[in-house]
């Protein structure tokens, strides 16, 4: 579908499509406010603690309870709530609880702050054909214009829309670009490096985007993957002790997508240790009936001890299902950029993942060290699972992910004007969100 076709249905003179995120009415209009309560053995850091945030409803009312309808299943035990489970951590908590998420927000406003604030102009995407869309949050209002109905821009909306409805605190007014491709920008087409969006990687060049989580953490309607909350509890709900695991290297997925793929796979044929299958898939969510045998879902990955990523198109999306898993995920020296990459610890005690070289020729070897000394590959796989699984990879992370990124990216941009005058009247722009969904 063209980009002149997608916008048919917006105003005149419109290039791109807005959204105006306005659920938010719906958590600060009600009665006593409308909060997400966290119920947990677990204590919260000394810092998260100096913050009272606003007040929750005691778990009896009637707001409490429409709260825990909105949270994320629980793991473990399946019986006791986690502080991380929820989305409602309030920002000092958020500060406090995953600092180590925010630096690549943090990154992205210092240039912003050294070039100058971001305009209007600078989100401009008419010279976009496709994959992307223009959006803005408005007194937490949501209106869209336009039509965009692919998965990955649905999941990144209700992302939006989830994060504003629990947050327990006003979130700025904004007006952004964003764009769901694999690759933000075409290589192809002539290259924008003066334009400024959201996107779900970059290159270290690419210094004028900001990274979103991605479209992933609400849900992947592919076979074998399906929503991010389902997967984490049939993670939690299955989970095998280390000694349990299959004590070999998972890999599954397509090859042709990336030649640092193919190299892996020409690297691991024929070893004892390697568990590697290409899959292939007769559409963009099915599997082929050749590759049905060979295929392990998601959740399925987490019985092997070893797990292999790889980059795909750009980056690849599975890493965030390897990283709940607890066992200890290879992976080689990265060129795109994800929100999460700054938790890696490639050494040392902390260690919570290995790092290879991109043509795998300390793969082997790195493969005999893990299985000659089980102590230290349990060790991994330990500070794994409580660095992602248990922190940096649950709902709150990721709700806080997202406020921080409104918050930031609204001291370093211009401020949103909502209203158009079309027939001599002022209208806001855009469609309600809940309309357009």
């Amino acid at each position: 579908m063209t980009w002149k076709r997608r916008t048919s249905l917006a105003v005149a003179g419109a290039f791109c499509i807005f959204l105006l995120i306005a659920t938010g009415f719906i958590a600060n209009t009600r009665p006593g406010g409308y909060f997400i309560p966290s119920f947990s053995s677990a204590q919260p850091s000394e810092e998260a603690g100096q913050d009272k945030g606003v007040p929750v409803p005691a778990p009896s009312s009637p707001h409490a309870i429409e709260a825990l309808a909105t949270q994320a299943p629980v793991l473990g035990s399946l019986q006791e709530f986690s502080r991380f489970d929820g989305y409602g951590l309030a920002s000092g908590e958020c500060d406090a609880e995953f600092s180590d998420l925010f630096k690549e927000i943090e990154r992205s406003a210092a240039q912003r702050k050294d070039i100058g604030n971001i305009t209007s102009s600078d989100i401009d995407l008419h010279w976009k054909e496709d994959g992307a869309l223009r959006a803005m949050i408005w007194r937490q209002k949501s209106k869209l214009e336009g039509e965009y109905v692919a998965p990955r821009a649905l999941s990144i909306l209700h992302q939006i829309d989830r994060a504003i409805i629990t947050s327990s605190e006003p979130v700025p007014d904004i007006e952004f670009s964003l764009t769901f491709t694999d690759v933000p920008d075409d290589s192809t087409t002539e290259t924008h490096s003066n334009h400024t969006f959201w996107a779900l990687s970059r290159l270290p060049h690419d210094k004028n985007m900001w990274i979103m989580p991605d479209f992933g953490y609400w849900t992947w309607p592919l076979d074998l993957v399906g929503s991010y909350e389902q997967i984490r509890v049939e993670m939690a709900k299955n989970q095998l002790s280390w000694k349990e695991r299959v004590p070999r290297l998972l890999w599954r997925g397509a090859l042709k997508t990336n030649k640092v793929r193919q190299t892996m796979y020409q690297t691991t044929r024929g070893k004892s240790w390697a568990d590697i299958e290409e899959v292939k898939w007769k559409s963009r969510t099915k599997v082929s009936a050749s590759s049905a045998a060979s295929a392990i879902s998601m959740a399925d990955h987490c019985n092997y001890q070893y797990l292999l990523h790889t980059e795909g198109r750009s980056y690849s999306g599975r890493g965030k299902y390897l990283l709940n898993c607890g066992s200890v995920v290879i992976m080689h020296k990265s060129e795109w950029i994800e929100p999460h990459q700054d938790v890696y610890v490639k050494s040392g005690a902390e260690q919570n993942i290995v790092e290879v070289e991109r043509d795998f020729s300390d793969l082997e070897g790195k493969m005999q060290q893990l299985l000659n000394q089980p102590e230290l590959a349990e060790s991994i796989a330990n500070n794994s699972q409580k660095t992602f699984r248990d922190r940096y990879m649950t709902p709150a992370a990721q709700a806080c992910y997202w406020r921080k990124l409104f918050h930031v990216w609204a001291g370093v941009s211009f401020r949103p004007e909502p209203f158009e005058v079309v027939n001599g009247k002022s209208r806001l722009r855009g469609v309600p969100f809940e309309t357009f969904v």
